[in-house]
């Protein structure tokens, strides 16, 4: 792949762990901020894992907004090596999750040194894995 080639990338993901802490309980106006981290492990172009840290404001009816920042490691498409990454979303009335995540520019390691990108995914409740949920990613990135 040249320098600047757009390449596109699908990619499931499990969360294997999901740990929380309350940063600061409801008040008055029934928001809560809470912190999670998650474990996460990735198939498909992206085949690895990850580990993620999520700020979050949480309305009293589930919904809400968050931030994070996540280091992958393994490779893109048989390309090894690690990145980072940072994210921002949402969740909506049915607990589905969406969001963006762009690829630190600089932080690429190994065979991913020069990686840029930026990817759409969601997450829904998956009865079937350790922590009940899942995501699924597509990534957009090039190589500088």
């Amino acid at each position: 792949m040249q320098s600047g080639d757009h390449q596109t990338s699908e990619s499931d993901v499990a969360v294997l762990s999901y740990d929380q802490a309350v940063i600061s309980p409801p008040d008055d106006s029934g928001i809560s901020l809470i912190e999670t981290t998650l474990h996460e492990r990735f198939t498909g172009g992206l085949d690895g894992d990850g580990t993620a840290r999520h700020l979050r404001v949480i309305h009293r009816d589930g919904t809400g907004t968050f931030t994070c920042v996540e280091r992958f490691a393994g490779s893109l498409h048989g390309r090894s090596g690690s990145f980072a990454l940072t994210a921002e979303g949402f969740i909506d009335a049915a607990s589905i999750v969406r969001g963006r995540w762009e690829v630190v520019p600089g932080s690429g390691t190994g065979d991913l040194r020069g990686l840029r990108g930026f990817a759409a995914f969601s997450a829904a409740r998956a009865p079937r894995t350790s922590t009940g949920w899942a995501a699924r990613d597509t990534l957009t990135y090039w190589f500088e």
